[in-house]
């Protein structure tokens, strides 16, 4: 082989133009700081043993909601959004993928799972009984807190919202069902499988422990009737759709106001809104006003809560809601 072809081939294994050469560099580049970093660590991601990276997250970025942390792994690493990452002996949740314009790696945002959920499949417990991670996150700071109960005018109603992986028992999660959280019993309200694709998110309202049909020492709801219940995707005021307008894109540093309609078997009505729940499980959202048919929010300023997704929820006094996912944008 002549000199001239030895060159060519050596060019072509480290990329055929300018483009690919580059690329291969910072591929080269990147491996060598990944195999040498110190925050290198054996995972397992989905019961895949591979290592990653982990950095800490400001814990000011997300008002010290959650000890977040960016997690780096290799372009062939099996990671994705809802993904479960088991990481020194605790269990995170993949919350985020970032689109990266040098694709050298991969990077995502990770969220410790801060429970374990259980509930019952026929006589089963799910996931081969022993339940599966979730990240929740307490909401009645985004909404009044109360609902109104017949002549019993304001009580106390706390909200939950719940973040388990998509997968096929969690989407046959049912409307109404009940599930138990830190000693309390909550029920489903709203769900949604769409906003962030790989895990879905629950709307829970508290409910009343019921012994005898909860299960209180495993924490496990309708335990004692699971073989009866047949829960439905129907709830009270099923007749009647919600729409949420305003934008489905809010820039960072903007105030956006969201309304809401209300029709009955497709015809509109003057039905107010009597509850609001902003889902935000980045922190990147503040009510700044509420009415019974409008609600306000500022988008805080600040670049890396850009590719965030909030949920705006509204309900009616009979139970019906309806919801809008709002994508976080840059300014330019």
């Amino acid at each position: 082989m002549s000199y001239s072809s030895i060159f060519r081939s050596r060019m072509k294994a480290k990329g055929a133009n300018s483009y690919d050469r580059k690329m291969y560099n910072a591929t080269r580049s990147f491996e060598r700081w990944f195999n040498q970093s110190l925050a290198r660590e054996l995972v397992a991601i989905d019961n895949i043993e591979q290592y990653a990276v982990f950095q800490d997250h400001s814990q000011s970025n997300n008002k010290e909601l959650s000890d977040d942390k960016y997690m780096i792994t290799e372009n062939k690493s099996n990671v994705k959004v809802g993904s479960v990452v088991n990481w020194r002996d605790s269990n995170w949740l993949v919350f985020t993928e970032e689109h990266k314009t040098i694709p050298t790696h991969k990077q995502t945002k990770v969220k410790e799972s801060n429970h374990r959920i259980k509930w019952m499949i026929g006589d089963k417990v799910c996931n081969h009984g022993v339940g599966h991670h979730a990240y929740i996150q307490n909401q009645t700071l985004y909404t009044l807190g109360v609902s109104t109960s017949g002549h019993h005018g304001w009580i106390v109603d706390a909200k939950m919202m719940m973040y388990l992986q998509d997968n096929e028992e969690t989407r046959n999660i049912k409307i109404g069902q009940r599930i138990f959280i830190g000693g309390a019993v909550y029920q489903i309200m709203f769900k949604d499988y769409v906003s962030r694709s790989g895990l879905i998110n629950y709307l829970l309202e508290q409910d009343m422990i019921n012994p005898s049909r909860d299960n209180i020492e495993l924490e496990i709801a309708d335990y004692y009737t699971a073989l009866e219940d047949d829960f439905d995707d129907e709830i009270d005021g099923s007749n009647k759709e919600i729409v949420i307008r305003g934008s489905e894109t809010a820039k960072i540093g903007s105030t956006n106001t969201f309304s809401a309609v209300v029709y009955d078997n497709g015809i509109e009505t003057p039905e107010d809104i009597t509850e609001w729940v902003v889902g935000d499980s980045e922190g990147v959202a503040s009510v700044i006003g509420q009415t019974v048919k409008d609600i306000t929010v500022r988008i805080e300023s600040n670049f890396q809560k850009v590719g965030s997704v909030i949920s705006i929820i509204g309900k009616t006094s009979d139970g019906a809601i309806g919801s809008k996912s709002v994508r976080i944008i840059s300014p330019y």
